[in-house]
């Protein structure tokens, strides 16, 4: 029977529960509260960005490199989270004044190696292995366990990292470098356990050598859950990598179909006005009668209007086979490169207005950094929206517009001219579709093909009813497209 002292002691507690569950429930109501009051603009900002620092990276097609981004990340906030506990565990007694300068150490350590894989492999386009993700995370652990044993070994809290790590592993490691992973993290766990059974081996308890065993048990099976969801991320990827080149090759043919259809048509326009000329000409040489020195002269001058038109008619047909060979289909010829963009826009333009010393150009440019893009297709589309705008309406105002939003890089030209006809927003980017007399249709064609390499997409519109002109936008990940200064 419990007594008096005992009821009120448990119920003692049981109120102290309650109100440390009120008082907690209130902190979220007042930090949710926080967050959502519109005056705390940067609060909100700085969440947004904290959840976006750790969120999984996507990069196209370099699974590899997502992982390794994403691995640089955790390793800068594992940097900043034992750089601020050298402190407190000198303060407290975890560190003292001989090890507290080998945790500073490793601590830089760490820092001059995740920046050096940053700038060298990380921020290249070029595909890492998954046995350089091995040894990325197996130095982490050999950090973490030497961090963990100069700073109090396997009483240490921070313990529980290995099965962070163990759960990285699993699911960032690919199979037959996992194993050898996991095995490592229960050497290391090992050898932290070691000096805390030396110093406790008296105690004898049983609780003692379950909880040296657990710990080995919990690491290996948050390693087996992650390694099977790391397995399905795996085949989820590798299917949606074929499914993607797949459609890649569809869109290529539907574009190459599309394209020799309207070669076709336009090409056997100029070609068939061709043939009746010649053929026109052949009757006019090959007839025998007796004619006086005024039809000869007549015959003369008809001949020498078809060769003209005839001429003029093949010229169309070349015309027709550059603007073809200027589309560029296959976007794995564009040679990437950084370019800043401040200097590269402003160079296109001067080159552009020197042939269009009439043209009213006004450059809004606010993108400062550098982006990695192919110019010279880049500056094949710029000077084609350009040059769509001026024959628009040569005397009005353009608008080039280069600028980053959420993430996304906008380029824009827009004019004062009649705007777009319905057939042109209904077919928009198809080739060969145009309302101007000597044009091709290629121009929004070859800007679409450009700006869907990148992984962005086109858009023409017209202005408002109350307002003349059109805007053609393209639209691109910054991510995709980001670089260092050249």
């Amino acid at each position: 029977m419990p007594s008096i002292l005992d009821v009120s002691a448990t119920e003692i507690d049981y109120t102290q529960c309650v109100i440390a569950i009120h008082k907690f429930q209130n902190i979220l109501i007042m930090t949710r509260q926080l967050i959502q009051n519109p005056k705390n603009t940067g609060i909100k900002t700085f969440a947004r960005k904290t959840t976006h620092f750790f969120e999984f990276p996507k990069v196209e097609r370099h699974y590899e490199n997502a992982k390794l981004i994403w691995i640089v990340r955790l390793r800068w906030a594992a940097i900043g989270l034992f750089f601020f506990l050298a402190g407190p565990g000198y303060i407290f007694g975890a560190l003292n004044a001989s090890t507290l300068g080998f945790f500073i150490g490793i601590i830089g350590f760490l820092f001059v190696f995740n920046l050096f894989t940053y700038l060298i492999f990380a921020d290249s386009k070029k595909p890492v292995g998954s046995v350089f993700i091995c040894f990325q995370l197996a130095l982490d652990l050999t950090a973490l366990a030497s961090l963990l044993l100069i700073s109090g070994g396997f009483e240490n809290p921070f313990i529980a990292l290995f099965l962070l790590n163990a759960g990285l592993g699993g699911v960032l490691i690919r199979g037959q470098f996992s194993l050898p992973f996991i095995f490592l993290c229960h050497a290391f766990l090992v050898t932290l356990q070691i000096p805390y059974v030396i110093e406790n081996i008296e105690a004898r308890q049983n609780f003692f050598w379950i909880y040296i065993f657990a710990s080995h048990v919990l690491v290996f099976s948050g390693w087996l859950v992650m390694r099977s969801l790391g397995t399905y991320l795996e085949s989820h990827f590798e299917n949606q990598s074929l499914l993607s080149i797949q459609t890649e090759k569809q869109d290529r043919l539907r574009a190459l179909g599309a394209l020799a259809a309207g070669f076709s048509h336009e090409f056997a326009s100029p070609l068939n006005a061709a043939v009746l000329q010649l053929d026109r000409l052949e009757r006019i040489l090959t007839e025998s009668n007796k004619v006086t020195v005024q039809q000869i002269e007549e015959r003369l001058r008809q001949a020498r209007e078809g060769v003209l038109e005839t001429k003029d008619s093949i010229r169309k047909c070349e015309h027709v086979i550059h603007s073809m060979n200027a589309a560029q289909l296959d976007v794995r010829t564009y040679n990437l490169k950084p370019v800043n963009m401040m200097n590269f826009i402003q160079e296109i333009a001067d080159s552009w207005c020197e042939e269009h010393r009439n043209a009213n150009l006004v450059i809004l440019n606010t993108l400062k950094n550098s982006l990695l893009i192919s110019p010279i297709n880049l500056a094949q589309v710029i000077l084609n929206l350009l040059d769509n705008a001026f024959e628009a309406n040569p005397g009005g105002q353009i608008l080039l517009s280069l600028k980053t939003e959420n993430n996304w890089v906008i380029l824009s030209v827009d004019d004062s001219g009649p705007g777009f006809s319905k057939k042109m927003l209904q077919h928009r980017g198809e080739p060969f579709i145009t309302t101007k007399k000597q044009g091709t249709g290629l121009g929004l064609y070859v800007s679409e093909i450009f700006v869907q390499s990148l992984g962005g997409h086109l858009s023409i519109k017209n202005k408002s009813e109350y307002e003349t002109g059109a805007i053609v936008t393209l639209r691109w990940p910054l991510q995709s497209t980001i670089g260092s200064h050249p």
